[in-house]
C-alpha cells in the first residue's frame, strides 16, 4: 500500500480512499458543483489527477475538491473533517483496525479520534459492526470527528468528561456493573460512539445506571428505585466530580440546575 510505503500521509490517504469509494459507488454522479462557475466534476479526470499528482500538489488538489464540491449521499460534515485533517488542524488517527471502546475512550480523553480504513478485499465490502461496509463505517468515523472537533469549547468539555470517565473506569467504579450485558453495551456506546454535550453524556450515564438497577430488582422502567439503588447510583455520579470539572465555562450557569436535579 502506498500509504504504508510513505508515498502519502494519513489525511491524504483518507481523502483518496473517500474519493475512490465515491466514484466506485456513484460513477459520474459522485459529486456536484457548489458554484456553477466551477468545472463539472469528472470521474475519469479526477482519477487521472489522483494517480499523477504527488506531494503538496496532490494535497492542494484534494483540499480544493473537498471545499468546492459536494458529494452524493454524504453529509457536509464529512468533507469538512477531511479538510481540517488535510490542513493538520484536527489530530485524527488513521487506523487499519477497529479500536475497542476503551481505546476510543482513552483517545478522546487525550483529545483525539480514530478513523478506520479497511482496504483488504473482500473484507471492505462486508459489514463492519453495525454498518453495511467499510466505507459507511469510515464516513461514520468522520462524522464523529466533526462532532468532536468542530467546536473548541465543546471539544474541551468532551475531553474533560472522557478523562473523568476514564479515571473512574480505571479505579473500578463501574466494575460492579459489568456483569450485565445490556449495561456493557450501553456503556461502550457512551465511551466510543457518543460525541455530544458532556451534560447529555452524564445524563445518559445516569439513565443506564438506573436501568441496570431496575433490571437487577426485576422492576419495570416506570417503577421507583430502591433506596439502596439510589445510593449506589449517587456514589457513581459523585465519583465523576461536579459539572464544573468538565463543562465548558460558558455552559456552567445554564447547566448547573440539571446537575442538582439529575
Amino acid at each position: 500500500m502506498r500509504w504504508r510505503a510513505g508515498d502519502f500521509d494519513a489525511p491524504v490517504f483518507a481523502a483518496l480512499y473517500f474519493l475512490h469509494w465515491q466514484i466506485a459507488i456513484h460513477g459520474q454522479q459522485f459529486a456536484s458543483r457548489k458554484n456553477k462557475s466551477d468545472p463539472r466534476p469528472g470521474a475519469k479526470g479526477w482519477l487521472t489527477v489522483m494517480e499523477a499528482a504527488k506531494g503538496e500538489g496532490l494535497r492542494g488538489r484534494l483540499l480544493d475538491w473537498m471545499e468546492r464540491y459536494q458529494f452524493r449521499g454524504v453529509i457536509g460534515n464529512v468533507p469538512v473533517a477531511l479538510v481540517q485533517w488535510l490542513r493538520g488542524v484536527w489530530p485524527l488517527i488513521l487506523r487499519e483496525n477497529i479500536p475497542k471502546p476503551l481505546d476510543i475512550l482513552r483517545m478522546q480523553a487525550r483529545g483525539n479520534r480514530a478513523v478506520t480504513v479497511l482496504t483488504e478485499y473482500p473484507r471492505l465490502r462486508q459489514p463492519v459492526l453495525n454498518k453495511p461496509d467499510a466505507f459507511v463505517f469510515f464516513l461514520h468515523d468522520l462524522e464523529h470527528a466533526y462532532k468532536f472537533f468542530h467546536s473548541p469549547a465543546l471539544r474541551a468539555g468532551q475531553c474533560a468528561f472522557f478523562a473523568v470517565l476514564e479515571n473512574a473506569f480505571d479505579r473500578g467504579v463501574f466494575a460492579p456493573y459489568f456483569d450485565d450485558a445490556e449495561f456493557i453495551a450501553r456503556f461502550h456506546y457512551l465511551t466510543s460512539d457518543m460525541n455530544t454535550h458532556p451534560e447529555h453524556s452524564r445524563q445518559y450515564l445516569r439513565a443506564i445506571l438506573v436501568e441496570r438497577h431496575l433490571r437487577r430488582e426485576h422492576k419495570a422502567l416506570s417503577d421507583p428505585l430502591s433506596s439502596a439503588a439510589e445510593r449506589a447510583i449517587e456514589e457513581v455520579m459523585r465519583a465523576l466530580g461536579t459539572s464544573a470539572h468538565w463543562l465548558p465555562a460558558r455552559d456552567g450557569p445554564i447547566i448547573s440546575r440539571f446537575w442538582r436535579i439529575g
